[in-house]
């Protein structure tokens, strides 16, 4: 039987190579291996928190006809029951789903505003720089928290609306240091080499600048995916997202109206920690990534 083949080489795509390399010897390193296994575990919870969780988001635990409120960690529940009677271990399984989501689409849309706009002022440059930098001069004067407040007064208090409104403020620090990045490649031989042959401006971005900005690319998408998470988890304590969807901020609020939130330790320093962890773990591999990346990229010149 003849053997199949893959319709591509991914070798043949600098991304995809560089990509493959980085996460071999990030495989390869201890500093790396732990969160990845970590980051893989919180995404595998993700996908399939729900249906492995011991009790519902919102399932009051009763025996003998009593709720069991702030329970303290036992066996039947490892760590402790909520004010309200639910159990914590199920909550904590269960909101990694919205906490993934948070950060893959604040972070997927900070990096994709950022890139775009950096890229083309520094390539295009005139007039359409100084108009692309000033807009961006007019993100960075927002503070966060009030716009926040204020777009969810306007939009409604929702999950989804708090992932957009991070989205399209956390984007301003990587077009400025991509656009940066993107003026001085534009002036290498072999982007004007290009320019001399009649190449168009979108086959010049995407073969020639695309490629060498990538590294710092996956640098701050990965700082992204760490920022929104502890946004998205700060609107959600400060009640501007959906109060009712579950995610690690959600539980942190509701551990502190609770008033019980030094007494049932594991109740609100479970999530805490995790979204402590999560972030580190995503900062760690997008800084490893950008050096394998980095070092590719002056090897070949």
């Amino acid at each position: 039987m003849a053997r199949r083949t893959l319709p591509f080489n991914y070798e043949d795509s600098f991304l995809l190579r560089n990509l493959v390399s980085g996460l071999s010897r990030m495989a390869e390193q201890k500093i790396t291996l732990i969160p990845s296994i970590f980051l893989c575990s919180v995404i595998a919870l993700g996908f399939v928190g729900p249906y492995i969780a011991p009790y519902g988001y919102q399932e009051t635990i009763i025996r003998g006809g009593d709720i069991i409120k702030t329970a303290q960690p036992s066996l039947a529940h490892p760590l402790g029951t909520t004010s309200l009677g639910n159990d914590v271990l199920s909550r904590v399984i269960i909101g990694a789903r919205p906490t993934v989501i948070a950060g893959l689409l604040g972070g997927g849309m900070a990096i994709t505003i950022g890139m775009t706009i950096g890229i083309t002022a520094g390539y295009v440059g005139g007039r359409v720089d100084s108009l692309l930098m000033r807009f961006t001069d007019m993100a960075y004067s927002m503070p966060f928290i009030p716009f926040a407040l204020v777009m969810s007064a306007i939009f409604g208090i929702g999950f989804y609306t708090s992932i957009l409104i991070i989205g399209i403020i956390l984007w301003r620090g990587n077009a400025r240091v991509l656009r940066s990045q993107v003026l001085q490649i534009k002036n290498r031989q072999f982007v004007k080499t290009a320019q001399a042959t009649g190449a168009s401006t979108p086959h010049i971005i995407v073969r020639h600048i695309l490629p060498n900005v990538a590294p710092m690319a996956f640098l701050f998408f990965a700082i992204a995916i760490g920022l929104s998470i502890i946004l998205q988890a700060s609107l959600a304590f400060l009640g501007a997202s959906n109060p009712f969807l579950p995610s690690w901020g959600v539980m942190l609020r509701n551990a502190y109206d609770s008033g019980f939130m030094a007494r049932q330790l594991a109740w609100s320093m479970t999530p805490g920690l995790l979204i402590a962890f999560t972030v580190v773990s995503t900062f760690l591999l997008g800084r490893e990534l950008e050096s394998e990346d980095s070092e590719a990229a002056i090897a070949q010149g």
